[in-house]
């Protein structure tokens, strides 16, 4: 079988390189085929949530659009992989690498049958592998005219993803207008001849980073000191040392590398997608079929009739429908309808998540996979086998249908008033969630020997059988209704535009009661000779969670625009080709997701039968207490001032292209509980419309061009700095003013400042400690803010998320003949990475009666020996809460979170045209090489800059694959 290393990033890149310069070699002396004039066409009308074709040139907002060829460079689950580091100002970053599905129950049982488990939860998000960050809030998801959060889309049957983020251009959501608007398109049809293509990926992937365990040799050693260092005494004999350097007895004294025995080195991941588009002008078609599969890395018995291993299916199907009714009326169907089938190994019975956890945590010594009679190892610490959770104890699968379908009329009333016409949008949502749970447990041994030295099997944990578990994990309905009256004009070199619509949703998940948002926006634009431009947007919205008097909001925003290069002063400087200044200013608001669920009513729950005094006797009766947090009645949905001023211009034909944006939100009104409220009542706090707060920024975006000979290339860079202000929160009163948040970047992290490690000198002159811990040489040495004499709560100040983080992309490409190659670099600076995981930065945490593990970044412990160099504070077993940072946190574990990453990096060669018209009879052939997080260069050596310890770690993917085109 190939089989690809990925734990060397050196060879994989080298092996990629080598098929890259025989791809090459291959184009070399090729006839020429059909070549793009331009890579990057920023004139493109700009597609609104509704389908709507805006006029780049008439956009006031900040918007950035990704098309088609660029999200097909990608195999991933989802379309968020493709974004990254490609669009200004919005920070995707990923915190785990497989898809993780829900597997709770959405019911619970009660006496008087199955109620609800949870209220208020909303829609349940495909979404479970990236935050979503643009202008310090989390867009609003909107595919095809429907707000949904769904990612998981075929990316061969989306036209285009466009971000809009300014008070204008986001108008459109009323009570959510705050958080901005990420628009994906499918495809629409073309007129013309039935058009095919057929496009086809498979490839391997592999970890990025492996972790460094202890070996068992190394980890008795390391224990033996932590023990002494607490004074206690040592577990790990000199032969039983002996034994795990030497092997000698790997039954008693093993040393196992948990994550090869479990997790296979790679994997396969594979997608096909077939589309047909076609028709005349009464109508067009366009049809999307599409199959994704990822397999995950866990191990499998081939002798099982059921698969253990982690795996995703995707089936797809994107249709629509264009048809021209008559001359006036036309109407369209969209319908997405996909099926998402994934497994897990059984494990603990609660995901894979548990199971990586219990890798990454179990010592190398703990027990024999196998022990000498075939039985699977363990002992009374660790009473469940790895390997036995991974391929011996059933499967969990899931199981993902839904629907969309919206249909679209509209209607010309040009004979009635030239110009006026009216649309209608009608659209239905369904998705279920479920999942069948059949896990089992096999019984564990620990090998020993008796008196005689005859081996003995002591059984720990008896062995449970197959459960045959269904769960209803989620359901959700969204029903959607918008009428328009429209109004276009042009009268000489004045265009006018103007707009009512009115828009309603219900929506239900679960067996909540239904959210019903609706809106009411009013727009209005003017532009002379698309060179002058203002544009309003007015919008009153309604959601019926809130109270009765706080249930509608007004919203509006204004912009202005000048395209100064049209001016006659310009007309001698022919080299710029555009200089457009935008500003826009609006009113908008962030509710409806944040607004619990009826959380202005208070409600109560019934508990535990109880006894009162009612004279003489006992009587039987029953207490009710609130339901936590306490209501607020007054809650409301926040609000923001925000400013957006822009530039976009072209240079020299349009091969130089800049687009500049600075934005300056002041938000008010923000939802947060006081920090002066005293814990009299007993019981939680609700959160108030108390909070202001500041995000402001810069977005720049540079693309250069050109074309040197037959040789076109292209670089295209995106950089963006975010900063914040937290500008009031009700906080307790304090003496020193370093403790104060107010005033601070939003998100700072408090802690003790580190300041090295304590020696017997500084322990002999009383250099100030925490209370109640009997210190030794070694242990962090932690300042003594306020010159107390003493380390508490009130020596925390700001050890980082204090600097502004800055975001960048680089994109550069070039096409030759057939050959095209390009490469995409994402990187993150300025950024703060707080890495405090006990098990990685302290190891030998308590397990049942024994220890966790602990990984060779412990090495640089301090000793004596090493007190000059030491990293890290000397060893302890069981866990040193002094040297974590008590409660308080520790500046410590502060690590550098930039990076820069390889994210994608591709060469795709097409057949000259001429031999695909004589020899295949038009078919145009495209073959490509691709690759995924090829490279990482961190600041932290300790983990993945974005994925976390013990999330399912980050995937490289190398691939290949064809397109063909009919």
């Amino acid at each position: 079988m190939f089989n690809i290393d990925f734990s060397n990033k050196h060879k994989s890149l080298s092996a990629l390189m080598l098929l890259i310069s025989m791809m090459v070699s291959s184009a070399v002396g090729a006839q020429t085929a059909t070549d793009s004039t331009r890579f990057f066409d920023n004139g493109r009308d700009i597609v609104g949530p509704y389908g709507e074709k805006i006029s780049a040139q008439e956009n006031l907002g900040s918007v950035t659009t990704v098309y088609n060829k660029d999200l097909e460079k990608y195999i991933s689950t989802d379309i968020l992989t493709s974004l990254q580091g490609r669009i200004a100002g919005f920070n995707i970053s990923q915190y785990r690498g497989f898809y993780l599905p829900r597997t709770s129950n959405n019911t619970r049982v009660d006496l008087i049958g199955s109620l609800p488990s949870n209220y208020g939860d909303g829609a349940y998000s495909d979404n479970t592998r990236f935050n979503l960050i643009s202008r310090g809030m989390s867009p609003v998801i909107i595919v095809d005219g429907v707000e949904r959060d769904l990612v998981s889309i075929d990316p061969e049957a989306i036209e285009s993803v466009s971000l809009q983020r300014d008070a204008l251009s986001s108008m459109f959501l009323g009570m959510k207008s705050s958080r901005g608007a990420l628009i994906i398109t499918t495809k629409q049809p073309e007129i013309g001849r039935v058009k095919l293509s057929l496009t086809s990926k498979f490839g391997f992937h592999g970890s990025v980073n492996h972790l460094k365990p202890l070996s068992s040799g190394q980890y008795a050693y390391l224990l033996n000191e932590a023990l002494q260092n607490d004074g206690k005494s040592p577990l790990y004999t000199s032969a039983d040392y002996n034994a795990y350097i030497n092997g000698t007895s790997p039954y008693t004294n093993p040393d196992v590398n948990w994550e090869d025995v479990a997790l296979n080195k790679n994997a396969t991941t594979q997608s096909y997608n077939l589309n047909i588009s076609g028709g005349n002008k009464v109508a067009q078609y366009f049809v999307s079929l599409g199959y994704m599969n990822e397999k995950g890395l866990f191990k499998t018995n081939k002798d099982n009739s059921y698969n253990t291993n982690l795996n995703f299916n995707r089936y797809m199907l994107s249709s629509k429908v264009n048809i021209n009714v008559t001359q006036d009326l036309t109407a369209s169907l969209t319908a997405i309808g996909r099926i998402i089938e994934g497994n897990q190994p059984g494990g603990s019975g609660s995901g894979y998540s548990d199971l990586l956890l219990t890798i990454w945590q179990t010592p190398n010594n703990a027990y024999p996979v196998y022990n000498e009679n075939g039985s699977f190892g363990g002992n009374y610490s660790f009473q469940n086998n790895i390997l036995s959770q991974t391929m011996e104890s059933g499967y969990i699968a899931d199981n993902t249908r839904d629907i969309q379908a919206t249909g679209k009329l509209h209607y010309d009333f040009h004979k009635l008033l030239e110009g006026l016409s009216a649309q209608f949008i009608g659209s239905v949502v369904n998705q279920t969630r479920t999942l069948i749970s059949r896990t089992k447990r096999n019984a564990v041994y620990a090998y020993s020997f008796d008196e005689y030295g005859k081996p003995v099997y002591t059984m720990y944990s008896s062995p449970s059988s197959q459960t045959n578990d269904f769960r209803a994990v989620s359901t959700y309905e969204n029903l959607y209704g918008q009428l328009s009256i429209d109004y276009a004009r042009q009268f000489g070199l004045h265009s006018v535009k103007a707009s009512v619509m009115g828009d309603t949703r219900k929506e239900i998940s679960n067996y909540d009661l239904p959210m019903v948002p609706t809106n009411i926006i009013e727009s209005a634009s003017y532009n002379y000779a698309e060179k002058y431009f203002v544009q309003a947007k007015v919008a009153e919205s309604y959601f019926n969670r809130y109270a009765p008097g706080n249930r509608w909001g007004t919203f509006g925003a204004i912009g202005l625009g000048w395209d100064i290069a049209k001016e006659k002063f310009m007309e001698s400087a022919s080299w710029i080709n555009k200089l457009k200044l935008r500003g826009v200013w609006g009113r908008t608001g962030n509710g409806i997701s944040n607004s619990g669920y009826y959380t202005w009513r208070q409600t109560y729950s019934e508990n535990l039968t109880t006894l009162y005094p009612l004279g003489s006797e006992q009587t039987n009766g029953y207490w009710a207490t609130e339901t936590t947090p306490i209501a607020n009645p007054y809650i409301t949905y926040e609000k923001a001032n925000k400013v957006n001023i822009g530039v976009d211009a072209s240079f020299l034909d349009k091969r130089l292209e800049a687009s500049i944006d600075y934005y300056n939100d002041k938000y008010f009104d923000l939802l947060q509980q006081r920090g002066k409220s005293i814990a009299i009542l007993g019981t939680t706090y609700p959160e108030e419309n108390i909070g202001k707060s500041r995000r402001y920024g810069l977005d720049i975006t540079l693309t250069w061009q050109d074309r040197i000979g037959q040789v076109g290339y292209y670089l295209s860079g995106n950089w963006s700095i975010a900063q914040t202000k937290l500008l009031f929160m009700d906080e307790q009163e304090t003496p020193y003013n370093y403790l104060r948040q107010t005033g601070r970047p939003e998100g700072v992290v408090f802690g003790l400042q580190a300041d090295g490690f304590l020696s017997a000198e500084d322990i002999a002159n009383r250099y100030p400690v925490m209370v109640g811990y009997d210190v030794q040489p070694g242990d962090v040495k932690y300042v003594d803010q306020n010159k107390d004499g003493v380390i508490d709560e009130w020596d925390r100040v700001v050890i980082g998320g204090e600097k502004p983080v800055q975001y960048f992309g680089l994109d550069l490409g070039l096409q030759w003949k057939g050959l095209e190659f390009s490469m995409l670099w994402q990187g993150v600076y300025n950024r703060d990475l707080y890495v405090n995981n006990r098990t990685l930065v302290e190891g030998f945490q308590s397990i049942g009666n024994t220890y966790g593990q602990a990984y060779e970044n412990i090495l640089a412990r301090w000793t004596p020996e090493t007190a000059e160099t030491a990293r890290y504070p000397r060893l302890s077993a069981g866990g040193n809460t002094y040297n974590y940072g008590g409660l308080y946190g520790s500046s410590l574990w502060m690590q550098n979170g930039n990076f820069i990453r390889l994210k994608n990096m591709s060469i795709a060669y097409n057949l000259p045209e001429k031999f695909c018209k004589k020899t295949l009879g038009g078919l145009r052939v495209k073959v490509f090489l691709e690759g995924q997080n090829l490279l990482t260069f961190s600041g932290c050596d300790l983990v993945d800059p974005e994925v976390s310890f013990t999330s399912s770690p980050l995937q490289r993917t190398i691939y290949a694959g064809f397109n063909l085109k009919f």
